[in-house]
């Protein structure tokens, strides 16, 4: 999507500083400017959006519905300030910034210019967000507005949610949701008034009868892009208390795992010299052949091809 000198819309993916349609309410708003490209990864109960912004100006009033996470990465000019209740904040030519919007935060965005930036919006569901961090029980969850935000695995993880929003060879649905859930869980423990370390970590690592669960039906489903939230659900846990559990259990990520099972399987199918990659990348699960290739590269130190080369030989 692109557009010069025209005023910005709220299509989908939401553009630059607002949400997706139906979790904002844009009262009014006047940015200018363009958008080089724009990309999107849905999951039950949240979405992240990306987006190269050429160059921007103007403002917009907005009030949130939801939790959201702004994150910027800015390589050019970037001169804007926003005003949140009675306080302005000003910021210039950061080379990044952070910034948690609670539900009904209400904010005037000011932009003199920003061009050459990256931006990473993410929004979750309130309930999705409180299963995650195991909250789901609690009257009354209240998240902390929090501009300037710069916790090193806070940026850690939007780094790996905008490369996997942005990459032509995605790993899939199970990686961006659990790192995503782990930023909900992060905030939630930090940024809110159940600010309290995590208990997650101390329970130890899943029960035999529940691993094997949850291996079973990853192995019976790797042709499909399986969700953290599926998974966990199958195993009767929240995702956040999964995804940590998991690794404890196995000492890789329930993604980790998953992609080894499917690089294992395609090393079978490609005994068969009948099969083409594409074919065998999308029995496995892979969106595509490359997505296919790099992960075997990742797991195997070589491609298909090389490999199938060798083992034929």
């Amino acid at each position: 999507m692109s557009s010069t000198d025209s005023v910005l819309q709220l299509p989908e993916p939401p553009v630059a500083m607002f949400s997706a349609p139906g979790h904002r309410d844009t009262i009014w708003s006047d940015v200018k400017g363009s958008v080089d490209h724009s990309r999107m990864i849905k999951w039950t109960g949240g979405v992240a959006a990306t987006h190269e912004i050429g160059k921007v100006s103007g403002a917009a009033e907005v009030r949130t519905r939801s939790l959201e996470l702004h994150f910027s990465w800015n390589s050019g000019v970037a001169e804007a300030e926003a005003e949140s209740g009675k306080r302005v904040w000003a910021y210039k030519n950061r080379p990044r910034y952070g910034l948690v919007l609670p539900p009904g935060a209400n904010v005037e965005f000011r932009i003199k210019e920003k061009s050459n930036y990256r931006f990473l919006a993410m929004e979750f569901d309130p309930g999705y967000l409180l299963r995650a961090a195991e909250l789901q029980h609690l009257s009354s969850v209240e998240f902390v507005e929090t501009w300037e935000h710069d916790h090193p695995l806070t940026w850690y993880l939007a780094e790996a949610i905008f490369e996997e929003c942005e990459s032509a060879v995605r790993q899939g649905l199970l990686y961006s949701e659990t790192a995503a859930t782990l930023l909900a869980l992060h905030v939630a423990r930090s940024l809110s008034n159940q600010m309290r370390p995590t208990n997650l970590l101390r329970r130890g690592g899943l029960p035999p009868v529940i691993l094997g669960r949850a291996c079973d039906y990853m192995n019976s489903h790797l042709g499909d892009d399986i969700s953290l939230s599926e998974l966990a659900s199958v195993c009767g846990l929240s995702a956040g208390h999964f995804a940590f559990a998991f690794k404890q259990s196995t000492g890789i990520s329930p993604h980790g795992w998953l992609r080894r099972q499917r690089i294992d399987t395609a090393k079978a199918l490609l005994r068969s010299p009948q099969l083409s990659l594409s074919y065998i990348a999308g029995s496995v699960g892979f969106g595509n052949q490359s997505a296919f290739g790099v992960a075997f590269r990742k797991e195997m130190g070589m491609t298909p091809t090389a490999w199938r080369r060798l083992h034929w030989s």
